[in-house]
């Protein structure tokens, strides 16, 4: 059962490009302990509204729809980035998440200048649930 590990934490805009090596970084060290790929999705400097995840015609108070920027406490400023990062199974999940937590190349990222607030960074693992993909 394949596993995607989900993180979303805002980083400010004006370091997008320092944030993007930082995570290919990781993403090669995720990779060499068993993770199938690593992608990153960085929030589009046209953001959708919130509203136009709903059908037409539904009707919610203003500031009742939230947008993942909002649920994850981003300031403006700051660009949302979603991680998906995904493994073949739990078991090699678990066990490459935990090397990657000891891998020196990490260790190592702990002097460096932060590129974001690894305090705000909210994550979880799940199952595919269903999948509808486009015929190649």
């Amino acid at each position: 059962m394949v596993i995607a590990d989900i993180t979303v934490v805002p980083v400010p805009t004006e370091r997008k490009a320092a944030y993007l090596d930082f995570s290919k970084r990781m993403a090669e060290v995720y990779r060499d302990h068993g993770a199938i790929s690593v992608v990153d999705y960085w929030q589009s400097s046209a953001s959708a509204d919130p509203s136009d995840f709903h059908a037409d015609g539904t009707s919610y108070e203003s500031g009742e729809l939230k947008s993942i920027a909002d649920l994850a406490g981003a300031s403006p400023g700051e660009s949302v980035v979603v991680t998906v990062t995904t493994w073949p199974s739990l078991e090699v999940r678990d066990r490459g998440t935990a090397a990657v937590t000891s891998d020196p190349r990490v260790l190592e990222t702990l002097d460096e200048e932060p590129v974001f607030d690894g305090g705000r960074v909210v994550g979880d693992s799940f199952e595919i649930a269903m999948r509808v993909q486009q015929e190649e």
